[in-house]
């Protein structure tokens, strides 16, 4: 009977290779699932990729040196301000939690008032908030900040005229999050910008440039103007000095002021009025900066039918070789307005002599295309920033004083690539990411971009990634968090009534006559 009961060897063999099988698939699938829970992608398809965090609150995520605590105090349920935001903010901290190395190092506590009032009152007493309110506390490293609900909203007052209540528009809970955690992890990166005022130049916060005042305030960077007329020097604690759009030269003294910052690895950002008269100025990016700024238009010529149009408003791209502009590769600025085009390396080598290009200590004094005097230019590292894209040229009979209409002159005119923006730095290391000992400058053919009614969003990421590189705080550089506005769609009473009739009798009897009809050629 036993060797009746033995299965033949063939068999044995056949159930040993189908485990083997059966282990090898279970092995497989176990790696693939292992692999693919590090190396997957995540997709926003909502309409204004409301929960797609910008690359800057992507970094801040990665580069934390310590956990995160955030405390919802909310109670979705009360009538109290900003409850009705409860669902976007908590959606909003699973982004951040997901890049804060997969939930490790950001945690979120919900606290509903009325569910745990004893641990309601313990934050009320230690951080000094009425009980009436909803808020989010962030704590890392010791310090916290508390930031009421509302602010994370922007909300339209004109209901309440009828009394209602405001009725919410746009969610920017991630430019005040972001905002706060810079504040939070870098409490001593409050850098200070100062702006050059007195020759017609801008300062942020006041009309026209209050949007820019804004992100400034939200990348915890303070503004200061500077007037170098009073104190000629710049101050000691000033991590930048920004020239936005000056009309005329800034005095000697003044000059010599801005060149004495420069030499003592000063940083600079330069955006320059096309418009204005400022020699001197082109003068010292010529001899410090290695950058000519030329007497051009950059602009573009198109076929209106009958006659040529002029297109002045420079649609630009990005270069790749910065780490200002490495997120930004793939987008287009809009330069509105008169825009000169920037002359670095090969460029300049052609409006200057060969005894400006010789590595000669002994400085030259020689006259560009520009008619500006310059000195031989120290040697540094010059890339460009951003050029306009094909069919936008440079040309220097921009003012048309023949009456012949514009043409581009072959000699001295500038084709593509047309640089509008360029970056250069002196000694130290020459790379964005490490300024040692470096003097460093950013030069802008256009300022008008800047201006509230032509700011776009691209337009602000690049001068956000701008100032964060320049005060030496790269790893901000990149996309800027924005404003989410809720879509709303509008329908007056004829448009209702058709909507209506469509969802309530229209459909539904087609649903009612395509079943009757499927019945009847089945009986059939």
């Amino acid at each position: 009977m036993a060797s009746q009961d033995r299965k033949p060897s063939h068999l044995r063999s056949v159930r040993l290779r189908v485990m083997l099988q059966i282990a090898a698939a279970l092995i497989v699938a176990g790696s693939i699932v292992g692999w693919s829970l590090n190396h997957y992608r995540r997709y926003d398809f909502s309409r204004s990729h409301k929960y797609e965090l910008s690359s800057q609150s992507k970094e801040i995520m990665w580069f934390l040196k310590a956990p995160v605590r955030v405390i919802i105090y909310f109670s979705p349920s009360s009538a109290s301000p900003g409850a009705e935001l409860y669902g976007d903010i908590t959606a909003l901290l699973r982004e951040f939690q997901f890049y804060a190395h997969c939930y490790r190092d950001l945690t979120v506590e919900r606290i509903d008032p009325l569910r745990n009032p004893a641990r309601a009152h313990e934050l009320q007493a230690r951080y000094k908030f009425s009980g009436g309110e909803n808020v989010i506390i962030v704590e890392y490293n010791g310090r916290s900040t508390i930031i009421p609900a509302p602010e994370m909203g922007e909300y339209d007052t004109a209901p309440t005229q009828y009394g209602d209540r405001p009725r919410l528009v746009a969610f920017r809970g991630e430019q005040i999050l972001t905002s706060a955690l810079i504040a939070l992890i870098e409490p001593s990166s409050n850098k200070k910008a100062y702006f050059l005022q007195g020759h017609g130049e801008g300062l942020p916060g006041v009309p026209p440039l209050q949007l820019v005042g804004q992100n400034l305030k939200r990348q915890n960077i303070m503004v200061a103007p500077l007037n170098l007329a009073e104190k000629a020097s710049v101050p000691k604690d000033a991590a930048l000095v920004v020239i936005d759009g000056a009309h005329f030269d800034p005095s000697p003294d003044e000059m010599a002021a801005l060149k004495s910052y420069w030499k003592a690895e000063g940083h600079l950002m330069i955006l320059l009025d096309p418009t204005g008269e400022t020699p001197e100025l082109d003068a010292f990016l010529a001899e410090s900066g290695n950058i000519i700024a030329r007497n051009d238009r950059v602009l573009r010529l198109v076929n209106l039918g009958g006659a040529m149009g002029i297109l002045r408003d420079v649609t630009g791209e990005f270069f790749a070789g910065s780490e200002i502009t490495s997120h930004l590769v793939g987008m287009n600025i809009l330069m509105t307005g008169n825009t000169r085009s920037l002359a670095i390396n090969d460029q300049r080598d052609k409006l200057l002599p060969k005894a400006i290009q010789s590595t000669n200590t002994e400085s030259t004094t020689t006259t560009v295309a520009s008619n500006t005097p310059v000195t031989s230019a120290v040697q540094g590292s010059t890339r460009p920033l951003i050029r306009a894209i094909h069919g936008f040229q440079g040309c220097s009979n921009y003012a048309n004083a023949d009456n012949k209409g514009i043409n581009f002159d072959p000699a001295r005119d500038a084709f593509f690539p047309v640089v509008i923006a360029a970056m250069t730095d002196l000694g130290g290391v020459h790379d964005d990411r490490l300024a040692l000992g470096a003097s460093r400058m950013v030069v802008v053919g256009n300022s008008e971009f800047l201006k509230d009614k032509y700011l776009a969003e691209t337009g602000l990421d690049f001068f956000s990634s701008a100032m964060n590189t320049l005060i030496d705080r790269t790893r901000l550089a990149g996309t800027t968090p924005k404003t989410k506005e809720f879509f709303t769609l509008n329908l007056d009473e004829q448009q209702i009534r058709f909507l209506a009739l469509w969802t309530m009798l229209a459909i539904p009897m087609a649903a009612a006559l395509l079943g009757i009809i499927v019945l009847w050629r089945r009986h059939s």
